[in-house]
């Protein structure tokens, strides 16, 4: 499934919520080859990584894989049209609890009439203990505590929130595939205790411990409860990580596709009014948006550091000895795993501009989400090396991918003295 000269071939999917949906559009257009950017070959991918709905996506597909090959983005698509698509009272991730709307409308009533009034009764009682558990915990706090504190701790907006749906969708994928998978799928969550990362792989997918890492990678701190794995609760996996190029390249990628669902944060206007919500929504996106320059800009640096040593090997005419010398030299810093540096490819895909607004990732409307899987296949098609800021091996083969000429990047590959694409 590598590429044709050799390179493992990394898809990277960043977290977003419901515009995840736009990830799937463009994990269609790549693997049924419609995009410039695989020179218009479907894209077989070695290793698959994932942050937050991008964990799920990439699950699913490495879930996929072996039975459907390219197919699996179709498979994908349909996912999230006939499962997780759907309105703010009935979509596949979450529902609200003790909402009395509920019993409003007609289609709860199939094909359980008592199942909205069961549910209301259940929420009663969780909404019920959550509140006593509070109370006392305020009630009971040492005295010296802030009372400002104590205060602000009677009210937790994650209660509200009920995953059921979204548990029940990921306790159907199929874990022994992604267990016997060739496909590398690496999956980002963070400790919440100790702020540190995780990568779940394919050996953590059993049944049970599947759903739990899948779920950990999704829980946006503060919007849905963090994930117990043993005694440490995760959260979602973008609190450090939410394009997870680290672990891909640590599997040994060297082409990477990586998807980021939110656009370059000069394109985002800034809110006439200050408000909350919007301001600690755009902190967010500049912290995730420095995350992935600086990894971007490190690869391209490995690139040019690596290119450098080529020529000078080349123009100084060293023997082998003194060649290997300067190649220890230049990978004094080698990746985290002890592995050298290589150079590396880094396609990258991301919308122009916000994804229909800041609340987008809680909508999973479905005209919305068929919009995004549209818009996501057709910005894969149109993909502009340039205007996309993609990182290439070498300038002679950046030039050529940027002409979109696959004879072209084969020539320029060969003079560079490169295995050909």
């Amino acid at each position: 499934m590598s590429a044709p000269d050799g390179r493992k071939v990394a898809l990277v999917l960043s977290g977003g919520g419901a515009n995840g949906a736009y990830e799937v559009g463009v994990v269609k257009a790549l693997l049924a080859g419609r995009s410039p950017a695989t020179d218009f070959q479907p894209l077989a991918p070695d290793i698959v990584s994932g942050t937050s709905i991008g964990a799920l996506n990439a699950a699913f597909l490495v879930s996929q894989w072996a039975e459907l090959g390219a197919a699996a983005g179709g498979a994908l698509e349909r996912l999230w049209l006939e499962r997780l698509a759907g309105g703010i009272r009935g979509n596949g991730v979450f529902r609200l609890r003790g909402n009395p709307l509920d019993l409003a409308d007609p289609s709860a009533y199939l094909p359980n009439p008592l199942l909205p009034f069961q549910r209301l009764f259940e929420d009663g009682g969780f909404l019920t203990w959550d509140g006593l558990q509070r109370a006392v915990s305020f009630a009971t706090s040492p005295q010296g505590g802030p009372i400002e504190r104590r205060l602000v701790s009677l009210v937790d907006f994650t209660t509200l929130i009920s995953l059921e749906p979204f548990e029940q969708m990921l306790r159907g994928l199929d874990y022994q595939a992604i267990r016997r998978s060739r496909v590398w799928l690496k999956i980002a969550a963070t400790n919440w205790a100790t702020g540190q990362l995780r990568v779940f792989w394919n050996h953590d997918m059993s049944d049970d411990f599947g759903p739990l890492a899948i779920r950990a990678s999704a829980a946006v701190p503060g919007l849905l409860p963090p994930a117990l794995v043993g005694s440490q609760p995760y959260v979602d996996g973008s609190v450090l990580m939410n394009a997870p190029l680290a672990p891909a390249i640590h599997a040994g990628a060297e082409i990477l596709h990586v998807v980021y669902l939110d656009p370059d944060v000069r394109n985002i206007p800034l809110d006439r009014m200050p408000q909350a919500f919007g301001t600690f929504s755009r902190m967010m996106q500049i912290g995730w948006a420095a995350a992935l320059k600086d990894d971007i800009g490190d690869a391209a640096r490995v690139n040019r550091s690596l290119a450098a040593l080529a020529r000078a090997r080349d123009e100084l005419r060293v023997d082998a000895s003194t060649a290997s010398l300067m190649l220890e030299a230049a990978q004094v810093r080698p990746y985290a795993d002890g592995e050298p540096m290589r150079p590396l490819e880094i396609r990258r895909y991301s919308p122009s501009d916000l994804l229909l607004g800041e609340l987008g990732f809680l909508n999973f409307d479905r005209d919305r989400i068929e919009a995004l899987i549209r818009r996501g296949f057709q910005d894969a098609i149109d993909h502009d090396s340039v205007q996309a800021q993609d990182v290439f091996p070498s300038p002679e083969r950046a030039a050529a991918a940027r002409r979109g000429d696959p004879a072209q990047a084969r020539s320029a590959a060969a003079a560079a003295g490169q295995a050909p694409p």
